[in-house]
């Protein structure tokens, strides 16, 4: 069995590939949203922060309202079929704050891939959003089908345990 190269996207990032790899982020209140398409194997993921608002022209891969966009886009650039897409979204969770997140950014986040993907017709064949902890995916491109952990602590739980020092 061939072991399959890994790349890795940070925010603000995504990737389009046509080469069977193993794509992997880290989500806390940032999505990521992984399109597949089924008869050619072509696949792109992105991994944005912030939702942005509608208003948004510049095409900012930051923000989920232009960076959704701009990943189907490309992906039709290389002759991709509208039609034989198909999308995963993952993220949004509420890591810093678990009582109570007034700007709700994980949330937005999610419901602007939601919105986006229903605008362009794609169909979301898994989603895995929301809650208060991130999570860790990978991305198969030569199947279209994604692996998720959920970590099991959020950053503030995290950044207590180092100001605490770890209990020593």
């Amino acid at each position: 069995m061939v072991e399959l190269k890994r790349y890795t996207v940070f925010p603000g990032q995504y990737v389009i590939t046509s080469v069977p790899m193993l794509i992997t982020t880290i989500l806390g209140s940032c999505v990521s949203v992984c399109l597949w398409d089924r008869e050619q194997k072509i696949s792109g993921m992105n991994h944005y922060l912030l939702p942005g608002s509608h208003g948004d022209e510049a095409g900012n891969a930051n923000r989920g309202i232009t960076a959704i966009p701009l990943l189907i886009k490309s992906l039709l650039n290389r002759l991709v079929n509208i039609q034989n897409l198909e999308a995963k979204i993952f993220g949004g969770c509420n890591t810093l704050y678990k009582e109570s997140n007034i700007f709700k950014i994980g949330d937005r986040n999610a419901a602007i891939a939601f919105e986006t993907l229903k605008e362009f017709g794609i169909p979301i064949v898994a989603h895995h959003v929301g809650g208060g902890y991130g999570r860790k995916i990978v991305f198969n491109t030569a199947t279209g089908k994604v692996r998720m952990r959920l970590l099991n602590q959020t950053a503030l739980e995290v950044n207590e345990k180092v100001d605490k020092g770890f209990g020593y």
